[in-house]
C-alpha cells in the first residue's frame, strides 16, 4: 500500500468528502443496529486517507471497523459516482458492499454484523 498519494483538485475532494461520508453513515447505522462487539476504532489523530496503489481505491488508514475483536479493512472504489460506495473486506477475502443505495445496511452487511 502506498503511504500517500498525489491529490488532484477537485477530483479527489469529491473522492475523500465522499469516503468521509461514508464512514459517517457506517458509525450512524452502527448506533442504531444495535450491533453488539462492533464499533470504529479511531487514534483520535487527523483522519489519514490513504490510496492503495494496486487497485487505486481509498481508505482511512487511522480508522478501523472492528467486529469481535477483528479489524476488518473499507475501503471506496476511486471516482466512483453511486451515493455510497463503501466496500468491507471479510475474512474470506471477499469485498461485500456495506449500503443499499439510500445508505441503509445491504443485506451482505446485516448478515456480516449478525455474525
Amino acid at each position: 500500500m502506498k503511504l500517500d498519494y498525489i491529490r488532484v483538485i477537485p477530483r479527489d475532494l469529491f473522492n475523500e468528502a465522499n469516503l468521509l461520508k461514508c464512514y459517517a453513515r457506517l458509525y450512524i447505522n452502527l448506533e442504531t443496529a444495535n450491533a453488539s462487539g462492533i464499533e470504529l476504532d479511531h487514534d483520535g489523530s487527523p483522519f489519514d486517507v490513504q490510496q492503495d496503489e494496486t487497485s487505486g481505491s481509498i481508505f482511512i488508514a487511522n480508522v478501523t471497523l472492528k467486529a469481535k475483536g477483528h479489524a476488518y479493512k473499507l475501503w471506496r472504489p476511486l471516482n466512483s459516482r453511486a451515493a455510497w460506495p463503501l466496500y468491507l473486506v471479510t475474512e474470506e477475502d471477499e469485498d461485500i458492499a456495506v449500503f443499499n443505495d439510500d445508505g441503509s445496511f445491504s443485506s451482505e452487511m446485516l448478515t456480516f454484523l449478525s455474525r
